[in-house]
Order: structure tokens, then C-alpha cells, then sequence
């Protein structure tokens, strides 16, 4: 089957994903003996360096076929997006997890039937998480708030049923999703300063890396 393939999956035939991964592609060689090690897409380095451009030595831009080539231990599985259900890839190594997202399967108004994709489509959204990656500057991807803070510059944070979403002024096509310390804290409406003093040791718990991302100031709050 060639690239132009499309797979159609739902919410309860998540086998069907699977064996569309498996047909698309043009055929050519499925790489070298090194990819059959699980996580090497990602390249030998440890930490892995994340980055707008990529996570370690896979390009975040790749599509679905050059991933599959790569990456020999790639799995499929769901996601919960922002109240939705999203399709996605799973790369996993010691101490990290890389999560690609595809495209939705179900939102609010139930489940998209038929979702279609290709060998073609790239992620939307790749996620990352564990301990053992590094961020821009060397910074750890287990720092917290205040590490974050004094690396990037000011950091912006919307927080939405538990989780905060966190964007800093010198890293915007990174996004760092945190635990919300309480229900009660003070988060969207606060002033930078509150926020500051809520959510200082509150560590990442993943890092969202956008493909091609616009790389401009978060806000206003970025000439500081």
C-alpha cells in the first residue's frame, strides 16, 4: 500500500490504527539494525535534548513514514487533549516518554467518524515526559517553576481543570504543563507576582513541543 493510504479509526477500534501504521509507508528499507533498539530513534544521548526543532535526533517536523522508519519500537495509543480524545504515537526509552499526537477521535459532540489520516501527516503535538530529558540552556525537564523562571524570563500560566499550562518568554514554542498546587490557587487573573510566589516549586510534569511554532514573545509581559 502506498503512502496515500488513509486510515480510519475510532474511539473503539484503536486495532485499526495499528494495522493502518503498519500499511503505510512506501515499502522501502524500515532502517538500519541500530533503530531495532528501542528508544535509539531518539538518538545515543542521554539526557535527550529537547528542543523547538526536535526531541534528540527526531526532527519534531518528521511525518508519520519517516517516524515509522526510524523509530522501530513506535506504538499507537489515545490521549486526553483539552476535553478531547486524540490518537497518537508513543516513542518510550529509560526515563522518558515522547507521545506524538495525530489528530482527535472524539471531543464534546461525540466521536469523529471516520478520523482520516496518511503516511503523510505529521504530529500536531509531540509530549514529553520523565527525568531523563534537558530543555534549552540545560535546563532539566524535572525543574520547576522557579528553575523555569530564572532560566526563561518571565513565564505565563492559564490553569484548567488541574492542570497549568505554562509558557515562558525566551522558550515560546515550548509549552510546560504543571500540577496546580490546590484548587484554590491563585492562578488565571493573578498577578505575575502571586503566581510566582504559588507555584515556585512546583515541578514540570511534561513539556508540549509545537511543530513550526511561531517563535514570538509570549505577551506583553516578555519586554520585561
Amino acid at each position: 500500500m502506498t503512502g496515500a493510504a488513509a486510515i480510519s479509526l475510532s474511539r473503539w477500534s484503536i486495532a485499526v490504527i495499528v494495522a493502518g501504521v503498519l500499511a503505510c509507508g512506501s515499502g522501502g528499507p524500515r532502517g538500519n539494525a541500530a533503530s531495532s533498539h528501542p528508544g535509539n530513534c531518539l538518538g545515543a544521548d542521554s539526557p535527550v535534548v529537547i528542543a523547538p526543532r526536535g526531541i534528540g535526533a527526531l526532527r519534531a517536523d518528521f511525518s508519520l513514514d519517516s517516524i515509522r522508519r526510524l523509530c522501530a519500537n513506535l506504538q499507537w495509543t489515545t490521549t486526553n487533549g483539552d476535553e478531547s480524545l486524540d490518537t497518537a504515537i508513543v516513542i518510550t526509552r529509560p526515563g522518558l516518554r515522547v507521545l506524538g499526537v495525530i489528530t482527535t477521535v472524539e471531543a464534546d459532540g461525540g466521536p469523529y467518524r471516520p478520523v482520516h489520516f496518511d503516511s503523510t501527516t505529521h504530529v500536531e503535538l509531540w509530549k514529553i515526559s520523565g527525568t531523563a530529558g534537558l530543555l534549552p540552556g540545560r535546563v532539566p525537564i524535572t525543574a520547576t517553576w522557579g528553575d523555569l523562571r530564572r532560566a526563561y524570563g518571565p513565564l505565563r500560566a492559564f490553569a484548567l481543570n488541574g492542570i497549568v499550562y505554562v509558557s515562558a518568554c525566551r522558550q515560546p514554542a515550548l509549552q510546560f504543563l504543571m500540577t496546580s498546587p490546590s484548587p484554590e490557587s491563585p492562578i488565571n487573573g493573578a498577578s505575575p507576582t502571586a503566581v510566582d510566589s504559588v507555584m515556585a516549586g512546583v515541578p514540570i510534569d511534561a513539556v508540549t513541543v509545537r511543530p513550526n511554532a511561531a517563535a514570538s514573545p509570549v505577551d506583553a509581559a516578555c519586554s520585561e
